[in-house]
């Protein structure tokens, strides 16, 4: 009879790291630049296009600011958490992309030790799959 496997654990904001953070921003910048090549200037798609690069520009100087912090302070914690998934959000429509990592998703806790104290507070997982 075999175990089942224990579930992986879930990515938190603690297991990103800035190479993380570049990967991500790179990818983003990537696919902003192929629609600003594909669409002429002023049209409305080059304006979105526009209109991304400096939300992805902006967004990025402020994860990569705190993800340069060394201390591990609940602030620079929460920080990491509430950055990278305003970095993330703006790749969501690219979640299908081969080009897309998994490690690139919105996460749902700051840390291991966020994940633990709600799991204790949802109590045990009874949902199949």
């Amino acid at each position: 009879m075999t175990t089942p496997a224990a579930p992986t654990p879930r990515l938190t904001a603690a297991d990103l790291t800035s190479v993380d953070v570049e990967a991500l921003v790179c990818f983003i910048d990537r696919k902003v630049d192929s629609v600003l090549a594909a669409n002429s200037s002023p049209s409305d798609e080059w304006r979105v296009g526009l209109g991304m690069r400096t939300a992805l520009n902006y967004q990025a100087k402020r994860v990569r600011e705190v993800f340069g912090q060394d201390e591990q302070s609940f602030e620079t914690v929460q920080g990491r958490f509430r950055q990278w998934n305003r970095l993330a959000a703006l790749a969501l429509g690219w979640a299908q992309d081969p080009d897309y990592d998994e490690r690139w998703r919105v996460v749902h806790y700051p840390n291991a030790e966020g994940a633990a104290i709600w799991a204790a507070l949802r109590g045990p997982d009874t949902s199949s799959g």
